[in-house]
């Protein structure tokens, strides 16, 4: 009877045995990966462009098993040819045994980047010139970086809309462009310099002009049309 007691002990201590060195497999399992997690975001933050504190990411795959590997086992990261590091995008994990290259294996990592865009508070009429008052910095967290966007206020503001706008749009470069300081069907300050003699008078913008170009001004005495360069805000000059 004494036996048998003993005998069913042992059988409880060997599976208590097992199930603790089966806990132990799974817990340096998930060590391994979690340290090979942090080596991959390593690998992603020291190439990248964007500030680490303004990305974040997710693995879509498990980590590669080594399980079946005997001796010291190491690897490296490598990216792909030209990567970008936001978006979808796959990462190869280079493995060896003791120095010796065993195989490849392919992680898969989502990346995306917090990103400044500037967006609209209120409707915004065609051809107005944009205030503080009308636009505001928004922050998104993005997977890619949308073409023709413009991440700071210095870049919209004084700038002329081409389109309406609604509440909360996010503004383009190609819904902007630069105001003109002559515009056409605007009166002007025409100056006449001759050098020795300066003369100012009123003229009618035939076209609009940027900063230092030639436009045709109709003069409002004579109706006649002259050349004058822009030189600031609706006025121009005409030099002798």
């Amino acid at each position: 009877m004494l036996r048998l007691e003993v005998k069913k002990t042992l059988i409880a201590l060997l599976i208590l045995a097992l199930m603790f060195a089966g806990a132990l497999q799974v817990r340096a399992k998930e060590n391994d990966d979690a340290a090979m997690m942090r080596k991959i975001r390593l690998h992603i933050e020291q190439n990248m462009i964007w500030p680490a504190d303004g990305m974040r990411m997710e693995f879509l795959s498990a980590m590669p098993k080594m399980d079946d590997l005997k001796g010291k086992i190491t690897y490296s990261i490598e990216s792909k040819a030209r990567e970008e590091y936001i978006g979808d995008s796959t990462f190869t994990i280079r493995i060896f045994a003791n120095g010796i290259f065993a195989r490849e294996e392919n992680v898969r990592v989502r990346i995306e980047v917090q990103r400044d865009f500037i967006v609209s508070v209120n409707n915004i009429a065609k051809d107005s010139i944009l205030q503080t008052s009308d636009v505001t910095v928004q922050k998104k967290w993005v997977r890619s970086i949308p073409m023709n966007t413009v991440s700071s206020l210095e870049e919209v503001l004084g700038k002329n809309i081409i389109v309406n706008i609604r509440p909360n749009t996010t503004i383009t470069r190609v819904m902007l462009k630069d105001v003109m300081p002559v515009r056409k069907g605007k009166m002007v300050q025409v100056v006449l310099d001759s050098g020795t003699m300066k003369m100012m008078m009123n003229g009618i913008a035939e076209e609009d002009g940027a900063e230092d170009a030639l436009v045709r001004i109709r003069n409002i005495s004579s109706n006649k049309i002259i050349y004058a360069r822009v030189i600031g805000h609706g006025k121009v000059q005409v030099d002798f």
